[in-house]
């Protein structure tokens, strides 16, 4: 969730620059967390087989919770998401539901987008990254084409963390079938160009003034770059992780309640993990 909320948040805080007025994020940022929910569900269902080959969200790989389980909490969270962001406002519920085709179109047979390579990677830059920004920028202004291009930033950063994802998986995406971008390029050209999609993205923050994600992404980067030299696994799920903790402590100084948000949702997950699986998660190496 911390990637989503972030950039939801940094696109509200953008368009309120340049509003008068400004919207409460409070109820868009409940219907985004439910919506996305219902995505990560959707994604899980479609890759019970390579998430049991690659060992990694097994609560349906491993039968802890039914698939039919699954797809009735996907059914609930997307309706009240897409029927509360209409109540909010036209724009909001046209835009959640442009954000829950793209997450069909990626995860769902016969389009399967997170099988193609470059459709992937487009899909879930676009969805998670663009769209995400545009919908806290909706909360205050209506969207134009100012908010677009304000939102490429977020874009491509979204595409560079993406990518980085794909690469510890391209074993079990290769058994699977999946040809993702990591297994296309291999390691060392994705992850050189995960660093060129980062430094793309502040070169054009920049441009734009958004001072705040030249700060956080600048900070980044270097994890990218090492990444990239040493083409390991632990630096590559390093340099993910600090894009969005720097990104997330910068949309927290504009909105402290995230804060305890996000030090209360780590610690409670945390002690959930262990108590139930047993497993030291999250964590950040």
């Amino acid at each position: 969730m911390p990637p989503v909320w972030t950039i939801l948040l940094l696109g509200h805080h953008r368009a309120g620059l340049f509003s008068a007025e400004n919207g409460s994020v409070g109820l868009v940022f409940f219907l985004i967390s439910i919506s996305i929910g219902a995505v990560y569900i959707l994604n899980q269902i479609h890759d019970i087989e390579s998430d049991r080959i690659n060992k990694k969200l097994f609560f349906l790989a491993e039968g802890y919770i039914p698939v039919k389980g699954a797809w009735v909490e996907t059914v609930v969270l997307i309706s009240a998401g897409i029927v509360g962001a209409f109540i909010v406002s036209s724009q909001l519920g046209i835009l959640f539901v442009v954000g829950f085709l793209f997450s069909y179109l990626y995860s769902a047979p016969p389009f399967s987008l997170k099988n193609r390579h470059v459709w992937g990677l487009l899909s879930n830059a676009l969805g998670h990254g663009s769209l995400t920004f545009l919908i806290g920028w909706c909360i205050n202004l209506n969207l134009n084409l100012k908010a677009i291009l304000f939102s490429t930033p977020y874009l491509l950063a979204v595409a560079a963390v993406y990518l980085s994802t794909t690469l510890p998986d391209i074993q079990g995406d290769r058994k699977s079938k999946k040809i993702t971008l990591g297994v296309k390029l291999g390691i060392p050209r994705a992850t050189k160009l995960s660093a060129i999609f980062v430094f793309s993205s502040l070169v054009l923050a920049w441009i734009l003034r958004d001072w705040v994600f030249v700060i956080a992404g600048g900070v980044s980067f270097p994890f990218f770059v090492f990444a990239a030299l040493t083409k390991k696994e632990k630096q590559i799920i390093l340099s993910n992780k600090m894009a969005v903790l720097f990104l997330s402590i910068a949309a927290a100084i504009f909105y402290p309640w995230y804060f305890i948000l996000l030090i209360a949702g780590f610690l409670f997950t945390r002690v959930y993990y262990k108590l139930r699986f047993k497993m030291v998660y999250p964590r950040f190496t």
